[in-house]
């Protein structure tokens, strides 16, 4: 027997010690080894988002305010919004000629045929999502953090943002606006078709959910605090419009209101046969349905430990609306040859990024129609004219306002000119509403609104590149807290009067819009600047 070389005996003792060693790191012999080939996991809560809806402490009823609680059912919340579900003053109607005494919701004749009273269609305001709510509050316990109106959140969503992403929203907020292109007014059938509205929603920007990019409200870290919305109605009277733009609601409200018993609607079929209804009676009118929706997110142990121990600190934006009126007297100038000049006192706090603004004539609002921010006081009564008739031509004390002058609804500005003054300084010059209306927008944004909604904004806006909906944060701003009486300077266009005393009547509404911190440590919530 041949004897083992003893090169070849050493090397074979290498290599059972080398397979010694690896038995032990892959067997687990020791404390120190482990098996990279373990198909065992370790525990963790699986993510999840769930979206509930809550119904208010108190009935929801026409011209009054109600409150929700959020139930902090998750740990984070991502999304707040309303969902709104109007009633109709449209009976159940039949859709089968053959089968009149077949009966089915009003919306599936509605978007059927034609329904009119007399020639005329009625239906809700546009955007009546917006426009149902004349105030919207969040309250951490007895502490107001944020206010809006509908008004200001409907201006906002139509002055920033994509075209795509805003349309939706709008959509969504109770957009329904044919318009015929002959006359640039909503259609009679358009209208009809807000009579009764699909199931409605509109987002409740709270701190941390106001972009997709925001991290959320963190209701884990503030166990002990209890977070609700208080929401203010308008009247169910204050929200329907009438085909026939010429009737006011003061001097016509038999023919105004949809609901009136004096006559009858028609509802033409395909084949030419009519069908004779009254509508509903305001006071069986049921008040409308409203729930509150969130979407929370469930995060393991460790990450709300983190959350409950960590201050976190959460900049959003804090919107504070200025409600001005213009009367008879500040437009008596224009009636001399002279300039309407009018300053009002902006209050606002924090630091401001953009102001926006609008208009509406007393005209317009004793005809429900809170979606016209436009003057028509160069165009005649009668609004159905191809083209309008011009009622007040233009002089050298009252020129045009736009040129050319654009067409109704939108056919002038309320104002020549307007700057801001901060300390009795210019901070922002005297320039018409061209700059304010469409450059300043398109330059800052994606998009004007083309609906006379203007703005003065300090952030450098949309960047290349950017995907929306985007995170925001602020660029640029003037500091509101210790601007020394910020006030804007306005040279007034002239208007016509309303129709029950001929007096000149219109309102201003400017939202500040600012940004905040709100502040979790300990278990509690606050705002890091109350001013």
């Amino acid at each position: 027997m041949a004897a083992i070389n003893q090169s070849s005996g050493q090397g074979a003792l290498f290599e059972l010690v080398a397979r010694g060693n690896k038995d032990t790191y892959f067997l687990k012999d020791s404390k120190e080894s482990s098996f990279p080939y373990d198909a065992s996991y370790n525990s963790s809560a699986h993510h999840l988002a769930e979206r509930r809806t809550f119904v208010p402490l108190n009935a929801v009823t026409w011209g009054n305010s109600f409150e929700v609680e959020i139930d902090p059912y998750g740990d984070v919340m991502t999304e707040c919004e309303f969902e709104i579900e109007l009633p109709s003053w449209l009976p159940d109607l039949p859709i089968n000629p053959s089968q009149l005494t077949t009966l089915y919701p009003p919306s599936v004749a509605n978007g059927l045929y034609p329904i009119t009273r007399d020639g005329l269609s009625y239906g809700y305001v546009n955007y009546v999502a917006y426009f149902l709510f004349e105030k919207i509050q969040f309250y951490q316990d007895q502490f107001l953090i944020q206010e809006w109106s509908g008004d200001g959140l409907l201006a906002k969503q139509l002055s920033e943002g994509s075209y795509t992403s805003s349309f939706l929203q709008q959509q969504l907020g109770g957009l329904e606006n044919p318009i015929d292109p002959t006359t640039n007014q909503p259609t009679v059938r358009g209208i009809q078709l807000r009579a009764t509205p699909q199931q409605l929603k509109i987002k409740i920007p709270l701190p941390g959910c106001q972009c997709p990019g925001d991290g959320g409200f963190p209701l884990v870290a503030m166990a002990w605090q209890k977070f609700r919305i208080k929401a203010t109605l308008r009247k169910l009277e204050d929200l329907v419009v009438c085909s026939n733009q010429a009737i006011n609601k003061y001097l016509n409200p038999s023919v105004f209101y949809p609901w009136s018993q004096d006559q009858d609607y028609q509802m033409v079929f395909d084949d030419a046969s009519v069908y004779s209804f009254k509508a509903t009676p305001l006071l069986d009118i049921p008040n409308p349905t409203i729930l509150l929706a969130t979407i929370q997110h469930y995060v393991p142990s460790r990450v709300q430990e983190e959350l409950r121990s960590s201050a976190i600190q959460i900049p959003f934006r804090r919107q504070y609306e200025n409600n001005f009126t213009f009367g008879e007297l500040d437009f008596i100038p224009l009636d001399k040859g002279g300039t309407a000049a009018v300053t009002r006192r902006l209050d606002g706090r924090h630091p401001t990024e953009k102001i926006f603004w609008f208009f509406r004539n007393q005209r317009a609002l004793d005809r429900n129609q809170l979606d016209n921010f436009g003057n028509d006081y160069f165009n005649g009564n009668n609004v159905t004219s191809v083209p309008p008739l011009i009622g007040n031509p233009p002089t050298a004390t009252n020129p045009y306002t736009i040129f050319p002058p654009k067409p109704q609804p939108l056919c002038g500005e309320f104002y020549y000119n307007i700057k801001l003054i901060i300390a009795g300084r210019d901070r922002e010059n005297l320039h018409e509403p061209f700059l304010w209306e469409d450059i300043c927008q398109l330059v800052k944004d994606e998009k004007a609104s083309g609906l006379g909604i203007g703005e003065m904004k300090w952030s450098t806006g949309a960047n290349y590149g950017i995907i929306y909906p985007a995170p925001r944060q602020p660029e640029g701003t003037v500091n509101f807290t210790t601007a020394d009486r910020p006030t804007l300077y306005l040279e007034l266009a002239n208007i016509r009067g309303n129709d029950i005393n001929q007096k000149r009547n219109a309102e201003f509404r400017v939202f500040t819009d600012s940004w905040n911190v709100y502040d979790v440590r300990e278990g509690r919530g606050r705002l890091l600047f109350a001013n």
